[in-house]
């Protein structure tokens, strides 16, 4: 499906809004007045606004920006394969802690299984070796910088 709108369209013209699509929170872009658009995965998905509930328009400066949000990185301790991938041992994972995130988080330090690419993770596989802002610790953490 071809998208009816372009990024920066819906940036320069839309109105910024969160919508309930199905259950599920969507920040999107009120455009002509009569549609709510959103990614959905990397589609876009174009809804008429009597279809969506509890719609309200956002100021994109009032929405939490990931940068803002804590950081967690996890490091594998054995080869593991998942449905989606396999993590080689010694092998680490950074994230952002956010929603589901935040609940595998709360999951590792009591030491129960987690959901991870698309399967299950004990928390006996993985060591938890860092917890904080996304900033230069978080990269070295991950890896990304020595």
């Amino acid at each position: 499906m071809k998208a009816l709108y372009r990024y920066m369209q819906l940036e320069a013209t839309g109105t910024p809004a969160r919508a309930n699509v199905d259950g599920v929170s969507r920040r999107g872009w009120i455009v002509d007045g009569e549609t709510f658009v959103y990614y959905g995965g990397r589609k876009q998905q174009c809804l008429p606004l009597a279809e969506v509930t509890e719609l309200r328009i956002v100021d994109p400066a009032d929405e939490q920006q990931d940068r803002d949000k804590l950081h967690a990185v996890i490091r594998f301790k054995r080869a593991i394969q998942f449905p989606r991938f396999s993590m080689r041992e010694g092998e680490r994972w950074g994230f952002v802690l956010f929603r589901k995130t935040l609940t595998n988080l709360k999951a590792i330090e009591a030491g129960e299984r987690f959901d991870f690419a698309g399967g299950q993770c004990l928390a006996d596989d993985v060591e938890l070796i860092y917890v904080g802002p996304g900033n230069i610790e978080y990269s070295r953490a991950c890896g990304y910088v020595r």
